[in-house]
């Protein structure tokens, strides 16, 4: 059934369909580290009014799929564009390369035009599934100076990804197949360590070793949890 867009507070704004159902209130942490990602989002949003200070200006939340990233970014985005006035804007990792493909000459220095204006702009912005395809030099170089925008105006940014975070040394140690898990494998070092400045990095679940089974979960920082009362 068709969202009343009257009602609906992410219609027009590129959040798909499929998503929209998406909210704090019916997102239901079953694992401990989704426990820690839901309550720093409650954090986050709450935050927002107060200029978001302190605390990180973005959220990054990475883990492998089916975790609940995306939902958490989606709700976090109706939050903000329902009770806090923000205007808001979601696009997907691969959206982003076609517009930048579409849009800009590859012959030019990487600028943001065309499609990216919106993007830049957004009072938030959840780029969702980053990293999901590969980049040549310049779409990267695009991609920074669009992140790279956003900080410079600290306007917050809400990023998933399901590839690992982790210190460079560490994905030069692991072997060539084992890297290509890794964020600063994929998007490189110059961005990621922008996407540090600018966003806590929340992990949504345990990464996989070698032979697929999955590891711990980082150790979470954050306090008790507010708990949802919503189901889903």
């Amino acid at each position: 059934m068709e969202s009343d867009p009257d009602r609906d507070p992410l219609h027009g704004i590129g959040v798909p369909g499929r998503l929209r159902h998406c909210t704090l209130g019916n997102f239901v942490p079953r694992a401990p580290a989704l426990a820690a990602a839901y309550s720093r989002a409650l954090s986050y949003c709450e935050r927002f009014r107060s200029g978001l200070s302190e605390g990180g200006l973005g959220l990054l939340f990475w883990g492998p799929q089916g975790t609940g990233k995306t939902h958490l970014a989606v709700a976090v985005l109706a939050e903000l564009v329902s009770n806090a006035g923000a205007r808001g804007r979601f696009c997907e990792f691969g959206q982003v390369l076609d517009d930048i493909a579409r849009h800009h000459d590859r012959t030019a220095p990487a600028t943001v035009s065309g499609g990216l204006d919106a993007l830049v702009a957004a009072d938030v912005l959840v780029l969702d599934d980053l990293a999901s395809r590969r980049m040549t030099d310049w779409a990267a170089d695009t991609l920074f100076t669009l992140v790279n925008g956003r900080y410079l105006a600290r306007r917050p940014t809400v990023i998933t990804t399901a590839y690992e975070d982790v210190d460079t040394e560490v994905a030069r140690e692991a072997d060539a197949r084992r890297r290509q898990e890794f964020l600063v494998e994929r998007v490189g070092q110059r961005l990621r360590s922008r996407l540090l400045e600018m966003c806590v990095f929340v992990p949504t679940g345990a990464p996989a070793d070698r032979d697929g089974r999955r590891g711990p979960a980082r150790p979470s920082t954050l306090g008790g949890l507010r708990r949802s009362q919503g189901g889903g």
